[in-house]
């Protein structure tokens, strides 16, 4: 014989997750033996799957049996033996049991609490079905026992659907850049609260489920028909029309119940059927007419049940279908033949004669089939924790890259790279007047651009200046040469136009190699990239840039670097030779053995002519990745040296501080010239230092970097008693007036100092020091 047990544990088990649900049989077991069999053949799954049985004769109608298999508590957290009996946890599944808010719907419209059958068309009938409603929602919210439990479960469903939208929601807001940061984690908790609590509270209220009510084919809801007023309709509607609505809610229930649905749902992971066990000894009974009418209503609808039904059916078996129709309805039974035949559905019944009982089963109660909701439940938390990290990585990532721009990338608190290149300098990145002329220089970008005739440079400094001292120039020298580049890209008229990339180094060009391999990485992609502009001071961070930019191969033009050896590349095998300089470096300022020469010839012939050898001491700043600084006292005692003069050297760092101590020491020497060889934003220091330690009458030379200090404190450096001070520039202030400057540096001038021919008052730009006054 074969082995029964695993006969229906095939049946109950549930295909592969991408195949289709089939059909189940109705299996109806007949002889003499049919009810022991029956219950022999269910016992060993009593326990693993949702499961019922049901005795001929324990209720005396199909509202009442529909009640036992699928109704619901009283909300108050007592718990009734009878009712609801496919809708009890089981033990060990893993899974929430199957829900039947259609059902459970239906049977509240018949409970009548004053005893009378309801008028649908009583004003104060709907007042108080409204009422009941409104409260037995409530109550399904949080009554109490399993209600909470229920509530709990549906949330949940809900958080695994809308956290990953939330993400998504996370994901869109952070491709602004303004919006970097906190915003997007709010935008998405709100959209994955909201939507987890709307989703929530409409399964809980069911208002998610009879939507099904609009297609049910016996008592159809209406069209814009209040749900209390549909409720009021049922509570008076026949006992017939109630009990076929009833059975075909139940099945729609465990239809939703296993239901693939396209959002995350416990059907998914439901590896077993339902097992229902009905007894019919009388044929015309409850159990009888439940079954036709399961029967009838999957004719009508197609509509299978997702439940194995086991009915012992002793004294034979019952009619297959309701009674004939008359004559006169022959259209109607052809009209529903030929739908069943369009539906394709089979004979579901399977009639089986038990003779003879089968073996006892062992005392092995089958367990719940865990694999598929193991599944489910990895599915649901991969749900949660990877959309939560992928947008926590993603986030990092473009806050990384200072709202997901492509070549910059946030080191420390700055961002560093081409801020441009795919879309305007976001608003956040920098401030002040760095701020107002990159956005300008974004504008004329667009106007380039839409010409579709133009050519890229990339402008190459330091916008994120951190801390600046009083008279520090390096923030007025970013901003001077934005204004040069805006001014020049918004007033040529020639073609091609010119679009200016912005790549910030960071402050002081701390982050120089970086910035030039990201130039590098988008220059790949972009071949209209021409080269690279600005580059401005002769420090190591640009030195590094240099290099990595010789290596690509893109050209390179400095404005005011001045070192003598920047642009030269060395060679890695002859590591004490200083390499030889990188043909696609050019630079526009006189390199500093230029201004130490002549600062020294000037100094000799001028300045002491009548002094024999001259002492002169050159004060030093030797800041680490300062070039300039020391490459310029290097090139002054050299020259000073060839001039005659003798020639002692004091050095001091901004890390450490020393300006005035090596101001002490220089005076010390009794010097006839003092060079300074450091930057501006400690010149003035310096001058107070030498005034202050009773240095005599002293000619003080500086370089080119105190051309603004000079320009915005002229009155109080000339007023010093014992400093004559003199300074060396790039370019000497008589060339700007003549009549051979260009027409761009004549507008450039008008634009910044508020002179030639205009009325605004005297600005001290750089660009403006030594100009006449008209």
């Amino acid at each position: 014989m074969a082995d029964l047990r695993s006969v229906i544990e095939r049946l109950i088990r549930r295909h592969a997750l991408l195949r289709a649900d089939p059909p189940l049989p109705t299996v109806l077991v007949v002889g003499e033996q049919a009810l022991a069999a029956v219950d022999r053949l269910a016992k060993p799954f009593e326990t693993a799957v949702p499961y019922a049985r049901v005795t001929d004769g324990a209720h005396e109608s199909v509202l009442d049996l529909v009640s036992s298999l699928a109704g619901d508590d009283d909300h108050t957290g007592k718990t009734h033996a009878d009712r609801g009996r496919l809708g009890k946890p089981v033990g060990g599944s893993l899974l929430p049991p199957p829900r039947f808010p259609l059902v459970q719907f239906v049977l509240w419209t018949r409970e009548r609490p004053d005893g009378r059958v309801p008028d649908p068309q009583s004003h104060t009938d709907y007042q108080a079905y409204k009422k009941r409603l409104k409260d037995w929602r409530r109550g399904m919210a949080g009554g109490g026992g399993d209600d909470v439990k229920t509530s709990a479960d549906f949330l949940a469903r809900a958080a695994t659907t809308w956290v990953p939208v939330g993400t998504l929601a996370v994901w869109w807001a952070g491709g602004a850049a303004d919006l970097v940061g906190v915003v997007p984690w709010l935008l998405g908790l709100l959209v994955a609260l909201g939507g987890t609590a709307a989703q929530g509270v409409l399964s809980i209220r069911g208002s998610l489920f009879t939507g099904w009510f609009s297609s049910e084919p016996s008592l159809k809801r209406r069209r814009f028909e209040r749900l209390p007023q549909y409720a009021l309709r049922l509570a008076a509607a026949p006992d017939d029309d109630i009990e076929e609505l009833l059975v075909h809610a139940l099945m729609q229930d465990l239809h939703e119940a296993y239901k693939k649905w396209i959002i995350p749902w416990p059907s998914w992971g439901r590896g077993q059927y339902c097992l229902l066990v009905l007894q019919i000894t009388d044929p015309d009974g409850t159990n009888a007419r439940f079954l036709r009418l399961m029967e009838e209503i999957t004719k009508k609808t197609g509509l299978f049940v997702p439940m194995l039904v086991l009915a012992a059916v002793p004294g034979g078996v019952p009619p297959a279908q309701a009674a004939p129709k008359p004559l006169r309805d022959l259209e109607e039974a052809v009209a529903q033949w030929r739908k069943v035949a369009r539906l394709g559905v089979p004979e579901l019944r399977l009639t089986v004669e038990a003779a003879a009982l089968p073996a006892e089963p062992q005392d092995d109660p089958s367990p719940p089939r865990r694999r598929r909701a193991m599944a489910y439940w990895t599915v649901m938390a991969l749900l949660v924790i990877v959309p939560l990290s992928l947008v926590y990585v993603i986030q990092r990532d473009r806050a990384g890259h200072c709202g997901g721009l492509l070549w910059v990338e946030r080191i420390e608190d700055e961002c560093v790279g081409i801020v441009n290149a795919k879309r305007d300098t976001p608003e956040t990145l920098f401030e002040g007047d760095v701020k107002k002329l990159v956005k300008k220089i974004d504008e004329n970008n667009r106007y380039a651009i839409e010409s579709r005739r133009y050519i890229s440079v990339v402008l190459f400094g330091e916008f994120t200046i951190k801390k600046t001292a009083q008279d520090d120039t390096r923030l007025a020298a970013a901003v001077s040469e934005l204004a040069a580049v805006e001014e020049y890209q918004r007033t040529v008229t020639s073609t091609p136009r010119l679009r200016v990339l912005i790549a910030n180094a960071g402050d002081n060009f701390d982050h120089g190699r970086r910035t030039a391999q990201l130039i590098i990485d988008m220059a790949e992609q972009n071949r209209d990239v021409m080269g690279v502009v600005g580059l401005p001071r002769s420090v190591a961070g640009i030195s590094e840039a240099i290099r990595e930019l010789h290596l690509a191969k893109i050209p390179m033009v400095s404005s005011t670097a001045t070192a003598d050896r920047f642009g030269y590349i060395s060679n890695p095998g002859l590591p004490d030779q200083p390499g030889e300089p990188s043909p696609y470096y050019f630079q526009v300022g006189p390199t500093n053995v230029r201004q130490a020469t002549l600062g020294a010839r000037f100094a000799r012939r001028t300045l002491v002519p009548d002094v024999g050898e001259p002492i002169a001491v050159i004060v030093e700043d030797r800041s680490q990745g300062d070039v300039y600084t020391l490459n310029l006292a290097d090139d002054f005692a050299k020259a000073l040296t060839d001039e005659g003069a003798d020639v002692e050297r004091i050095s001091y760092t901004v890390q450490q501080g020393g300006i005035s101590s090596a101001a002490g020491k220089a005076c010390g020497l009794d010097p006839d010239v003092l060079v300074y060889a450091g930057r501006a934003a400690e010149f003035r220091a310096f001058l107070t230092a030498v005034e202050g330690n009773a240095c005599g009458e002293v000619k003080v030379i500086a370089g080119d970097d105190v051309v603004k200090v000079v320009s915005d404190h002229g009155d109080e450096i000339a007023n010093t008693k014992q400093a004559e001070v003199y300074y060396l520039a790039l370019a000497h202030r008589a060339l700007w007036p003549r009549s051979s400057a260009t027409a761009f540096v004549s507008k450039l001038q008008m634009k910044r100092c508020g002179r030639l021919d205009t009325n605004e008052p005297p600005t001290k730009d750089p660009l403006c020091a030594g100009l006449p006054d008209k």
